[in-house]
């Protein structure tokens, strides 16, 4: 009723200016402000009328604002404000999800990559800075004979680890050498495996794999890709230009044929970031076998870069595996003695060399987060070999006797499954322990291993 009544007053008084305004255009000009006055309260009046009308309208007699002011500005700002906190929350969750999932979802599942680093200076060292101790870690301490036997590196690569990571593309987010095995990948399994080819002159179907090293002023095939620069790999791979391979007698005991289908790993790829835990990274120069180190050598002019891995060769006497892949084969004391409870089986030395870049300018592959430590340097193997091999190779060792498997010069030495089982013995006891010491007091005597497309191993 209230409004009704001032909407009529306000009718009046806007009528009342009209009539005035048209009357003043006649009346005398000392009029003419009076009836400006009465036009400005005129239009004030008309003013307030639309005022009421607009809240009468606005609040539809249900819930407006009894306070009778206008509120709906404040509440779009208020509404828009709260619009930009929760898009500032949510866009803050997605940055926090995404350092949360960093190497996670939006890279594939693989962690770490938000951890990606290079090697430091540190890392290096002069080899003749290193003391000469001759051998460190575990493992490397030999007696009685050794057998050999050739394998050519592969001519495929990934980063798949199909001992530790079974059926996971990338699962080492690092590339590997492979030897041995064509097949070796992620999806290998036991029957894929022994239907494969081998690079083994001696028929050896074992998967031989470790990181492939890089020359890190080059570019390298992988870039952009999983296992490559995604992973923080860069450089161009170096290729071994020799690998030998090589099975140990230790300690006193006699030695027992290496079970076949057991699982060998040396080293931890994840040592870098565990203070060190099972890390067993050997590296030398050649010509300086007795100056080891687990940091990465430079080596002078004419000096091959050399990386020894020493497997483990203490069996517990039942398990071809284990749930972390070494507490069924582990290492003998310092004079490579086993458990009295233990197995004594051969130990495998692997030596890869290298003509490395100059300087600083090479590093192993690793996991992102451990930023190429060299003490992570690893190797890994299933030994598919045959138990005919196996025997004769332990036998060979415990003659002291020096052989090499699947020579073709002495076929009347064929084991029981053929020529790929032979072994020949090429140099006795004596040759042998003059060979090791030799190795004690300077150059470590490598076999050599022809890689496909390189001359035979050695130094330049």
């Amino acid at each position: 009723m209230r409004r009704a009544a001032a909407r009529r007053r306000a009718l009046y008084v806007a009528l009342f200016a009209v009539v005035v305004l048209v009357l003043g255009v006649a009346l005398p000009l000392g009029a003419a402000g009076v009836v400006r006055v009465a036009a400005a309260r005129a239009a004030s009046a008309v003013g307030a009328v639309l005022l009421v009308k607009n809240e009468t309208d606005d609040s539809g007699g249900k819930d407006g604002d009894s306070s009778g002011k206008d509120s709906s500005g404040t509440k779009d700002g208020a509404e828009k404000d709260a619009a930009k906190k929760d898009g500032a929350k949510k866009d803050g969750a997605k940055k926090d999800g995404a350092k949360k999932d960093a190497g996670k979802a939006d890279d594939g599942g693989f962690e770490g990559r938000d951890q990606i680093g290079e090697a430091s200076a540190d890392e290096y060292v002069d080899i003749g800075d290193v003391p000469a101790k001759g051998n460190i870690l575990a493992g490397g301490d030999f007696s009685g004979g050794s057998y050999s036997f050739t394998c050519s590196l592969s001519d495929h690569k990934n980063s798949d680890n199909p001992i530790i990571a079974p059926g996971k593309r990338n699962g080492a987010q690092h590339v590997h050498d492979y030897a041995g095995n064509d097949s070796t990948n992620a999806a290998s399994n036991l029957q894929v495996l022994k239907e494969s080819s081998t690079t083994c002159t001696n028929g050896d179907q074992s998967p031989i794999f470790w990181p492939v090293l890089r020359d890190l002023r080059g570019v390298g095939p992988d870039v952009g890709q999983d296992g490559g620069s995604l992973d923080g790999n860069v450089g161009s791979y170096v290729e071994p230009t020799a690998v030998d391979y090589t099975f140990h007698g230790h300690g006193t005991r006699a030695m027992q044929a290496m079970p076949v289908n057991m699982t060998m790993v040396t080293g931890s790829a994840k040592a870098g970031t565990a203070d060190g835990k099972g890390a067993n990274a050997k590296y030398t120069c050649s010509g300086f076998g007795n100056r080891m180190t687990d940091q990465y050598p430079i080596c002078p002019q004419g000096s091959q870069l050399q990386r020894v891995f020493d497997f483990p060769s203490c069996w517990n006497g039942k398990d071809l595996d284990s749930e972390d892949h070494t507490e069924h084969l582990t290492y003998p004391d310092e004079s490579g003695e086993c458990e009295d409870d233990q197995v004594p089986v051969p130990a495998l030395r692997i030596t890869v060399d290298y003509d490395a870049p100059e300087g600083r300018s090479f590093a192993i592959d690793s996991f992102p987060e451990q930023q190429h430590d060299p003490i992570t340097d690893h190797a890994l193997l299933e030994y598919l070999s045959t138990r005919s091999r196996a025997q004769a190779g332990a036998e060979c060792i415990n003659s002291a006797r020096r052989c090499t498997q699947g020579s073709t010069d002495d076929a009347s030495r064929a084991g029981p499954t053929g020529a790929s089982d032979q072994v020949t013995t090429s140099k006795n006891f004596a040759n042998l322990m003059a060979t090791h010491a030799r190795a004690q007091g300077g150059g470590m005597p490598m076999g050599g291993m022809p890689m496909r497309g390189m001359p035979m191993g050695g130094s330049r």
